[in-house]
């Protein structure tokens, strides 16, 4: 196939990250109609030759992942795991951030959406902020750091695309290596803000301040603590079976090698049968928005891979130069790109764009998908 247009194509494809990030429009939508345009007229395919490369399997793992999850959060599971770790710290108030870390890392690991994780922490973090005269700045910061962690998990949204477009693409990486990889870096990250915050002079808190940040935060905080997200009726039946439930999954996807997808929206399934009252509303939770836009950025990327584009571009990737220079640019492009537009649509995008450069075997592949996963998480 010409040159041309596999210029095209990738040129498309930047064109639908820029789109999407100047217009309030989901990239996966984008990326399906991308791929209907580029796949008519520019490789000749028919429908079912651009629809192949849709990712079925992921489609069923977010799903599930992420229905499993929503029950979770609605029937109470989440906020008491969120009060068990709170009522640990006592009044030990030096290691409330640190405890938000692993609460981050915990929530994210069993299939959260890092942003939703984030926005019920928040509100929790302000408030032993002012009660403790802790600084606001780590304890958001080491939040944020923890969800990322966590968003590499074998079993959250991050880790599932970038391990199971890594396996297609060929370049399969262990997903608990991947996990340890982004844990280890971010916990670095978090000890060196610490310090540095430590080192920093920085204003002391007065009351008056104290004052003026509850006024603030009482209205998005109210007194009934983690609930502020999503109110909820404790259910502690409900909530010792879904518990029961993250752990087959984990068992089970991890050491018994069953399919993740299946085995979370099974799971999923069953607790909706069992207690129907308060996972009906769990379905219209799943975030519909983001499956749309990884399996259509996805589906796009396929069809560019099909016909050569991805080879050819990834050719050209190589061609640059020394090996660790060009890895540092496709960081470095990740990263910029990330802070504007969607993380996970962007790893769908660099990662197969990445293999014929990583096939190359001048970089770790393990090392290269976790300094991936950190430059274009960071950002956010």
């Amino acid at each position: 196939m010409q040159s041309h247009i596999h210029l095209i194509g990738v040129l498309v494809l930047a064109g639908v990250l820029v789109l999407g990030t100047v217009r309030p429009i989901n990239l996966g939508a984008l990326s399906l109609v991308a791929a209907f345009v580029m796949g008519t007229i520019g490789f000749g395919s028919t429908t079912a030759e651009i629809l192949e490369p849709f990712p079925a399997n992921l489609f069923v793992m977010l799903v599930g992942i992420t229905y499993l999850f929503s029950i979770a959060r609605a029937n109470g599971t989440v906020d008491w795991m969120v009060d068990g770790a709170m009522r640990l710290t006592g009044n030990r108030a030096q290691i409330v951030p640190w405890v938000l870390f692993v609460l981050g890392l915990l929530i994210c690991s069993i299939g959260a959406f890092s942003p939703a994780v984030a926005a019920m922490l928040a509100p929790i973090a302000m408030s032993f902020a002012v009660k403790y005269r802790l600084d606001p700045l780590l304890s958001s910061i080491v939040i944020g750091l923890g969800c990322i962690a966590g968003s590499f998990s074998p079993i959250a949204p991050l880790g599932v695309i970038v391990n199971s477009v890594g396996e297609k693409s060929g370049i399969g990486v262990s997903p608990t290596i991947l996990y340890i990889g982004v844990l280890a870096m971010t916990t670095l990250v978090a000890v060196g803000t610490a310090l540095v915050l430590q080192m920093w002079p920085r204003r002391e808190w007065s009351d008056e301040s104290v004052d003026e940040t509850h006024q603030v935060l009482s209205p998005a905080s109210p007194q009934g603590g983690p609930g502020a997200m999503t109110k909820v009726r404790r259910r502690g039946a409900e909530i010792q079976v879904t518990a029961a439930g993250f752990v087959v999954l984990a068992v089970g996807g991890l050491v018994m090698d069953l399919d993740i997808g299946f085995l979370a929206l099974t799971i999923a399934v069953v607790l909706s049968l069992a207690f129907p009252a308060s996972s009906k509303n769990a379905m219209s939770e799943i975030s519909w928005g983001v499956i749309l836009l990884i399996c259509g950025v996805l589906t796009y990327v396929g069809l560019l891979d099909a016909n050569g584009t991805v080879e050819w571009a990834g050719a050209k990737v190589a061609g640059f130069g020394a090996p660790a220079v060009t890895a540092l640019l496709i960081l470095f492009v990740a990263a910029i790109a990330s802070a504007a537009a969607s993380t996970t649509g962007l790893l769908g995008m660099i990662v197969p764009l990445s293999v014929p450069f990583l096939a190359t075997g001048n970089v770790s592949v393990v090392g290269f998908l976790i300094a991936l996963a950190i430059s274009s998480s960071l950002v956010d």
